[in-house]
């Protein structure tokens, strides 16, 4: 019986030694720190950058909008015949790279003789789908935006991919409108009455 206790004492202390050795090792510290913060801080950093490529899609919608709504604002699109669907695809010229010019794209023209008749705008979703647009897209500019001296209200809704589907998920509970299959709905206005150009 004492061989059993001296060789559990022996155990005991070979124990003690090597739990010391390990309180005395640091060398894997920082890799078990970098595995502790690595997934919050990776989150972190996709979400910086998926915040920051909803601010630079939102703002080339808004271009593609503003630059596209001046030629009926001076009726250059109305003396030049534009139709709906050149007009629209002016709307994804002066957007840029950063909006695809598909399905996703739906661009409503508006226009009454005074700015309080343009309300309610058209809202960018119609039970779980974009509004579509009025009229053909050969129609002829003038039978959306009116002629000379009109208020015209322009807006463009944008189904936007979001990226990866976890930030898909994520944005999406920040988002106050979205399409049936999950993706943020970016809308960007603009409001203008038509130069006296006739």
């Amino acid at each position: 019986m004492p061989r059993y206790i001296a060789r559990f004492a022996s155990f005991r202390a070979n124990l003690a030694r090597v739990m010391r050795g390990f309180r005395s090792d640091t060398r894997g510290a920082t890799a078990v720190e970098f595995g502790l913060v690595a997934l919050p801080f990776f989150i972190l950093v996709m979400g910086i950058i998926t915040i920051g490529m909803q601010y630079l899609v939102a703002y080339s919608l808004e271009r593609g909008i503003e630059g596209a709504s001046r030629a009926l604002r001076t009726g250059e699109a109305q003396k030049g015949d534009l139709t709906l669907g050149q007009f629209r695809q002016a709307v994804c010229n002066a957007a840029g790279v950063m909006i695809a010019c598909d399905e996703r794209l739906v661009v409503h023209i508006k226009s009454r003789a005074t700015f309080a008749a343009l309300t309610p705008l058209t809202p960018c979703l119609t039970n779980g789908q974009l509004t579509p647009a009025e009229g053909d897209m050969e129609d002829g500019i003038r039978t959306r935006s009116g002629d000379a001296s009109t208020a015209v209200v322009v807006s463009a809704c944008y189904e936007w991919d979001a990226g990866f589907g976890l930030w898909r998920v994520l944005w999406n509970l920040l988002s106050a409108e979205q399409v049936d299959r999950g993706n943020p709905i970016l809308s960007a206005t603009t409001a203008f009455r038509s130069e006296p150009f006739e």
